[in-house]
């Protein structure tokens, strides 16, 4: 393994999940001001998200670092379990909660569109993991994982579907859709190429890293980050009338 390398992908990591935690609270914010609510409450809000979302990084961070996340033997399996299946679970809670639709109806539609480029420099690590010698080959854009496709098209999907007031219902819905049928393709072969009860593929190397930090932060994090702009892309479409 190149430990080279292996820093530059923790580092890009890093940057990415960092990226993420300004634009959601950004967005919030942009939100707010556009309902027009209190200022005070507005910024009390933004910090609970904020801190809400630090802390959760960090108490996935910590396990990871402990080993909790090392043992890929147990069942259910702990990655799925409790790093991957709670933020989830909160953006399809989000998704029913009126509050939170009227906050999507002030957030720009082409922002939770274009955002989803940043799965551009998630693939890009995944490569560089694969060329250092600690990412399997089959979860790189060289193998079977193609997640890059939605990152390379939502830098102008957004414009195409939502720029100079257009509306392009059908064709967002779609985009929507493919999207998160490549999100379920790579967490399918990540788990399969994982030394679990679950492993088909057998080459080397196996996808271990996962369970490390910061990279935990992948499932625990930007899988479940894409997935939710997804789901509120299509919540929004379905809630706006045009």
């Amino acid at each position: 393994m190149d430990s080279t390398i292996y820093i530059v992908c923790e580092v890009i990591v890093v940057l990415i999940v960092f990226f993420l935690v300004a634009f959601s609270t950004y967005g919030l914010r942009r939100a707010y001001l556009s309902m027009k609510m209190e200022m005070h409450l507005q910024n009390q809000l933004v910090k609970w998200v904020f801190w809400g979302l630090i802390a959760w990084l960090f108490i996935l961070w910590l396990s990871a670092y402990m080993g909790f996340f090392s043992n890929f033997d147990r069942l259910p399996p702990r990655i799925l379990l409790f790093a991957l299946l709670p933020p989830i679970f909160l953006s399809i809670s989000l998704l029913f909660s009126k509050k939170f639709t009227k906050i999507l109806q002030h957030i720009p539609a082409i922002w939770l569109i274009q955002i989803q480029s940043f799965r551009i420099p998630m693939e890009l690590m995944l490569w560089l993991g694969f060329v250092g010698g600690f990412i399997p080959f089959q979860m790189t854009f060289e193998g079977f994982n193609m997640d890059i496709i939605v990152g390379i098209t939502a830098l102008f999907a957004g414009f195409v579907f939502f720029g100079k007031k257009r509306f392009l219902k059908p064709e967002s819905i779609i985009w929507n859709i493919f999207g998160i049928f490549l999100l379920i393709n790579i967490l399918f072969i990540a788990t399969i190429s994982t030394p679990s009860p679950f492993q088909i593929f057998k080459n080397e190397p196996v996808n271990t890293f996962i369970g490390d930090a910061p990279f935990i932060w992948i499932p625990g994090f930007i899988v479940p980050f894409a997935l939710a702009m997804h789901l509120f892309s299509l919540k929004q479409v379905l809630i706006v009338k045009k």
